[in-house]
């Protein structure tokens, strides 16, 4: 019995998180102006990334690593989305990523500093800055990989293909000795074969005449 009142606890937690979370996430979307139908997927976002540091925290994992894996959670989700919709990755990983700003943690270190405990305001105010960089690595680092992947892809369709959907000229490309050699005998033999054609074309037309 205590345990599964102790379990209806935990999800009745996870739910309020996410649910405050989703609020805080889409009050965060209007205040940036992003598109109205965009608002319920980053709130969705935003909530799971909410529950997963919440989650990590709970276990005893120290905020950095909370805030990193959360962040890493939110900018894949948020660059998925981005594809699905057609939308910026902004528009959802901004907002999203709000809840886990530690301002509560730098408002602290900056108040405990000026009430002359400067070295537990200090601890708290690292703390704050560590996390902050946590959030900023994690959204760098997905980016990052999102954005090789798509330039590994756009350098693959350039070579196989060019602006206008037509296959690009073997002329474009650096060739070695031997192959320059090959191309210009191809060449001069089907400018051979195009004169012969030529005449003989000049000597249909002169029998025609005759």
């Amino acid at each position: 019995m205590d345990f599964a009142s102790g379990s209806l606890w935990s999800l009745w937690g996870l739910a309020k998180s996410f649910g405050f979370a989703f609020v805080a996430t889409v009050s965060f979307g209007i205040l940036f102006q992003c598109p109205k139908r965009m608002l319920w997927p980053g709130g969705v976002i935003g909530g799971i990334g909410w529950v997963l540091f919440t989650g990590l925290r709970s276990l005893a994992v120290h905020s950095f690593s909370a805030n990193f894996i959360a962040t890493i959670c939110i900018a894949l989700l948020s660059e998925l989305a981005a594809r699905r919709f057609r939308e910026p990755v902004t528009v959802f990983n901004i907002p999203a990523v709000i809840p886990l700003v530690p301002g509560l943690g730098l408002y602290r270190g900056m108040y405990f500093i000026l009430e002359n405990a400067g070295s537990y305001g200090t601890e708290v105010l690292l703390s704050a800055v560590l996390d902050a960089c946590a959030i900023a690595l994690g959204i760098m680092m997905v980016a990052g990989v999102f954005r090789a992947v798509k330039t590994s892809r756009d350098w693959a369709r350039y070579k196989t293909k060019d602006t206008l959907g037509t296959s690009i000229s073997p002329a474009l490309y650096v060739l070695s000795a031997e192959e320059e050699e090959e191309r210009n005998a191809a060449s001069e033999q089907e400018e051979q074969k195009s004169r012969c054609r030529e005449r003989e074309q000049q000597a249909k037309k002169g029998k025609k005449r005759l």
